[in-house]
């Protein structure tokens, strides 16, 4: 018998954890494992839990983006390497989606039980580890700010309308980027850098454009708008992901260095990120293991 901890976090998404919790040990004990359930208890207990899981076939979380995050942080923190299984039970599921991995339990479970570990890159943001995406200005405070309740209720919808709510009051943010031998500077409506298929929760990328363990981030920056036509034209590119419109550059790079001398504070996977105008943005490539088909 393989042994697991099951790392959930039961306030995540819709709370479904609640009701399907047993279902799951009860199809992990089916197909040979000794289930251990620890139910986050705070902001961070992810990290602490799944640091301690030393002595574990197998590491399986249940919840959002932010508990895998917070997982991966705690797996790489004390240099583990057993493989990672995640039932996506968030309010949108962003990184889940880029990976493939269903949302239906089931479903996920399958792909954890009788898929094979797929090495997965990270991101490093002054140190700090995120798996998703980290934001600056249009779509940022929308993930830290929007209340739960109402990301439960309307799911990714709730993130694009608080977004588009948000154009309107976002002042442009001045930042020097060094991206290999290129240098980008000036004003920004937004600074996306991702390691997903879905920048910012809004713009859907296919898997010829990303892939999760290339060693490689994206890079989106959106410019000031000069003119109303401009802006309407950023509003085209993010509904259609056509990122070729003035304004907007993307590009793929395996680490950044950020200034600026604004203060507006980063998002990381969906987490408020402080930052003292200086950020060192690098992947780690194939940095952990996820189980699935």
């Amino acid at each position: 018998m393989k042994k697991t901890l099951l790392i959930a976090n039961p306030k995540s998404g819709k709370q479904r954890i609640q009701t399907e919790l047993f279902t799951i040990v009860d199809r992990l004990t089916s197909a040979g494992y000794i289930p251990t359930v620890a139910l986050t208890m705070h902001r961070g207990h992810a990290t602490e839990l799944a640091a301690q899981a030393g002595g574990y076939d197998m590491l399986l979380c249940t919840g959002g983006d932010g508990t895998l995050n917070e997982v991966i942080s705690g797996v790489m923190a004390a240099g583990l390497t057993m493989p990672i299984g995640y039932i996506p039970l968030g309010s949108t599921n962003d990184f889940a989606a880029s990976l493939g991995i269903p949302t239906d339990i089931g479903e996920a479970l399958e792909g954890i039980l009788y898929g094979t570990p797929h090495p997965i890159d990270v991101g490093s943001f002054n140190g700090r580890i995120f798996m998703d995406v980290g934001l600056l200005g249009i779509f940022s405070r929308t993930c830290y700010e929007t209340p739960q309740d109402m990301k439960n209720t309307l799911g990714f919808l709730a993130y694009v309308l608080e977004g588009i709510r948000e154009v309107p009051t976002v002042h442009p943010i001045p930042l020097r980027i060094e991206a290999g031998d290129k240098v980008y500077e000036g004003e920004y409506l937004a600074c996306v850098v991702s390691n997903s298929r879905k920048l910012g929760g809004v713009v859907s990328l296919g898997e010829d454009r990303v892939s999760l363990s290339d060693g490689l981030f994206e890079l989106l920056l959106v410019e000031k708008e000069k003119t109303p036509l401009q802006l309407h034209g950023y509003i085209r590119a993010l509904r259609t992901a056509d990122l070729t419109a003035e304004g907007m550059t993307f590009v793929s790079v395996p680490c950044l260095k950020i200034t600026s001398t604004d203060g507006e504070p980063w998002t990381l996977d969906g987490e408020r990120a402080d930052w003292p105008g200086s950020a060192d943005i690098r992947v780690i490539p194939h940095a952990v293991s996820l189980l699935m088909k």
